[in-house]
C-alpha cells in the first residue's frame, strides 16, 4: 500500500501508538517513504510497531488524513544529505558556510535515530 497523496503537501505528522499520547514529528519524502526522526517523542517505538498517522494542515491547522502504518527503523549510512537537511530546516545550526551546513546534517544523521513510517 503506498503513502496518501496528501502526504506530498504537508511536513507535521502526528503518531499515535496504542493508548498513548500522540506525537508531532517533522517528516520528509524519500521516495514513496516518509521518514522522520524516531528520537525524542518517538524514541519509545520499536522497529515493527503499529501505529496510527495523522498528517495535519501547516500552523496547527486541522487533520487532513489518517493512516496505519509501521515503524521501521532506517539505518544512519541510507539516509541521504537532503533527507536529512529537510527534516532540520526549520532548526539550521551551523557557522553560516556550506561547510558546516553540511558537517552540522552529516553530524545528526549519524546521531540521530531516523525511522520511516511504511503503510
Amino acid at each position: 500500500m503506498s503513502l496518501p497523496a496528501e502526504a506530498r503537501s504537508f511536513h507535521t505528522v502526528w503518531i499515535r501508538h496504542g493508548d498513548d499520547r500522540s506525537v508531532s514529528a517533522r517528516y520528509t519524502l524519500a521516495g514513496d517513504h516518509l521518514v522522520c526522526f524516531g528520537d525524542n517523542g518517538l524514541s519509545g517505538l520499536a522497529d515493527g510497531e503499529q501505529v496510527s498517522a495523522t498528517i495535519h494542515a501547516i500552523a496547527n491547522g486541522g487533520p487532513v488524513v489518517t493512516f496505519l502504518a509501521t515503524v521501521r527503523d532506517v539505518a544512519a549510512d541510507t539516509v541521504e544529505t537532503g533527507t536529512v537537511g529537510e527534516l532540520l530546516a526549520n532548526v539550521m545550526r551551523h557557522d553560516g558556510t556550506v561547510e558546516g551546513a553540511l558537517r552540522w546534517i552529516d553530524d545528526q544523521r549519524r546521531t540521530r535515530r531516523s525511522v520511516e513510517l511504511v503503510t
